[in-house]
């Protein structure tokens, strides 16, 4: 901790505050270590203070020593709280499986923009583009807050160019071809998730966790207030919605409202007939003892249907854009179907679905000309 701030008029007329800082013992000698730091106002001096704690605490108080593979351990660990657990995964593979083994070890205050960007290149010898942009995001954000920490003077990632996003082509279903997947799938195990799925965009671990309590009867809708993912031990574990708008409310059609009432119908049943052995743990979907279902196994379940039905191959993530892309053709405001997807904000929806627009386009040129027609 720091002691008294104290000001001191300096021969030149200038002022000058200063404190020493407390610090941790040094853990090679067990010393007692202390730092003292100034600035040209009080608040200066508050603050190169507490960011000299902040460096002490989490490790970085000799930056000069640090490698970049030892900063990447600690400023996840630093940061993993706020994240979630699924996205620590991601960083920790990222870090493991192209951070470690090319530039890990060099020093952080060494790391240059030329070092990046040669990270970069080899790594698009065979990785896409869209996962070498991912790491870059993630290099990034900690880069960024080395600066924020005072263990840097600059990101040095801000001189390096990402490569562009690689465009995939979306792949949807026609609506004719939901049609003929929804028509096989009745009396499925699981044929309300398969039309959940398509009717309301839902995300596959919001899919897998979703409760009995989040679904509203009366009203015809659900609440998506959780989603099912893997944890750092890549066990599945509940978690917030992938973003603050993911928290939703969705209205559901009347045929998926009666879906839903004959699962619940055939799970109760079930439940009756299996005994102790089932554990209502109050999910919607589950497998035979009431625990999760695991997202493998809903794979291969979802390729069967596709196999019966005979429609093209999509992912399951595929769903989600076909829903989306049905709501525009219909004529549905692109502000609903942002609202239904639990999109951060209606430019991602637009820039998304920008496929669906011209036709959307041509629609509002004869809606505009009917209008006009009808004043004459």
């Amino acid at each position: 901790m720091a002691s008294t701030i104290k000001r001191t008029q300096n021969t030149d007329g200038s002022v000058t505050w200063s404190t020493v800082v407390d610090l941790p013992t040094d853990p090679a000698t067990g010393k007692r270590r202390q730092r003292r730091v100034s600035g040209k106002t009080r608040k200066e001096a508050e603050r190169k203070a507490a960011e000299m704690i902040h460096l002490a605490e989490t490790g970085f108080l000799d930056a000069k020593k640090v490698t970049v593979a030892d900063f990447f351990d600690r400023w996840l660990a630093a940061t993993a709280p706020t994240l979630r657990p699924s996205s620590v995964k991601r960083y920790r593979d990222l870090a493991r499986l192209h951070i470690v083994g090319n530039i890990g070890g060099v020093n952080l205050a060494r790391l240059t923009p030329g070092d990046v960007q040669g990270l970069y290149a080899r790594l698009l010898e065979t990785l896409w583009p869209t996962s070498v942009r991912q790491l870059h995001s993630v290099l990034h954000h900690a880069l960024d807050d080395a600066v924020k920490w005072g263990v840097l003077a600059r990101n040095v990632c801000d001189a390096v160019e990402p490569p562009k996003r690689n465009r995939t082509e979306m792949t949807t279903w026609s609506t004719a071809e939901v049609s003929r997947v929804l028509a096989v799938a009745a009396g499925d195990d699981l044929e309300a998730l398969w039309r959940l799925a398509v009717t309301t965009g839902m995300r596959r671990g919001e899919l897998l966790g979703l409760k009995w309590a989040d679904i509203d009867f009366d009203s015809g809708s659900l609440s998506v207030r959780r989603s099912l993912s893997r944890g750092l031990t890549s066990r599945l574990i509940e978690g917030e919605p992938k973003t603050k708008a993911g928290r939703r409310r969705i209205a559901l059609s009347p045929a998926t409202v009666e879906s839903v009432r004959r699962h619940r119908s055939r799970q109760v049943e079930y439940r009756l007939r299996v005994g102790p052995a089932y554990s209502d743990n109050g999910y919607v979907f589950t497998n035979e003892t009431g625990g999760y279902i695991h997202p493998n196994r809903l794979s291969k379940h979802y390729r069967h249907l596709i196999d019966l039905a005979g429609v093209p191959v999509i992912r399951f993530h595929d769903l989600r854009h076909t829903c989306a892309t049905m709501l525009l053709a219909e004529g549905v405001h692109p502000k609903i179907v942002q609202e239904r997807l639990g999109h951060s904000d209606i430019a991602m929806t637009l820039n998304l679905y920008s496929h669906v627009t011209p036709h959307m386009q041509q629609a509002a040129a004869d809606a505009i000309e009917t209008a006009l027609s009808r004043a004459i």
